[in-house]
């Protein structure tokens, strides 16, 4: 049962290209300033589920020491695997920005390949999140999906900036958004042959989430100035961690 809430979450995750893909190709640019403004969502989802989901399950399994320094090994973790991504990506763009009218056409498959891994470590965190059980896996869940629509938007808008036709980047885009099914499959195969490595694969997830809102997600919306920017954008913070926060409960009521 929980393979298939695995499986089906990361389906779901997947849809985020679709998503994502399908607003640039409605709306073009005004999906991408709709984009920044969902960016808050997403980091109150990332940090909700780290701190309210995924390290309290993990203390109940291990002691405080040993949590905390699993948690600072993911964070450092993430951040070796951006800059390996980076190292491999000449173009970066970043939902709300205006992509050029022209990139790069070796941009493309970086993008793609980048996104793919990205998903597949996305997918691994949700099988290991199912094994323990709904309640953790569903904010989780949540929490990927919320990131990827503004990412999968900026990754789709770089295609078509490389001169990709629109119906040849949005399959390739899908494709690689599919690699969160395996990745869920992969996570799920090796907590439940080793049960006892799940209490260390949580905080490892959490401080990938939490990486992930604070340098990537947090200093995107300092980009938007004003008193009432920061205003909503803090409403939608605090939007994402009650989301969370009202999702485990659900679950564990």
């Amino acid at each position: 049962m929980g393979l298939a809430w695995a499986i089906g979450a990361a389906l779901v995750a997947s849809a985020a290209a679709l998503v994502g893909s399908g607003l640039i190709l409605a709306l073009g640019e005004r999906a991408e300033r709709a984009a920044a403004w969902l960016l808050a969502f997403a980091a109150g989802t990332l940090l909700g589920s780290a701190s309210l989901g995924l390290l309290p399950e993990a203390l109940e399994s291990a002691p405080a020491d040993r949590t905390l320094a699993l948690f600072l090994a993911g964070v450092v973790g993430f951040f070796a695997f951006e800059r390996f991504l980076r190292a491999r990506t000449p173009h970066e763009h970043r939902a709300g920005e205006r992509h050029d009218a022209f990139v790069d056409a070796e941009t493309a498959p970086m993008i793609l390949w980048g996104d793919a891994l990205h998903n597949l470590l996305d997918g691994s965190v949700l099988g290991v999140t199912f094994r323990v059980g709904p309640e953790v896996g569903v904010p989780a869940a949540l929490a990927v999906f919320a990131h990827e629509v503004p990412q999968e938007i900026g990754d789709f808008a770089v295609l078509l900036g490389a001169g990709m036709r629109r119906r040849r980047a949005f399959a390739l885009n899908a494709l690689a958004a599919l690699s969160t099914v395996p990745g869920a499959a992969a996570g799920w195969a090796w907590s439940a042959a080793s049960a006892g490595v799940v209490p260390s694969l949580l905080p490892i997830a959490a401080g990938g989430f939490v990486y992930i809102a604070l340098s990537g997600l947090v200093p995107a919306l300092h980009r938007r100035k004003g008193p009432l920017s920061g205003i909503v954008q803090l409403a939608l913070l605090l939007a994402g961690i009650g989301a969370v926060a009202a999702l485990g409960a659900h679950g564990h009521g």
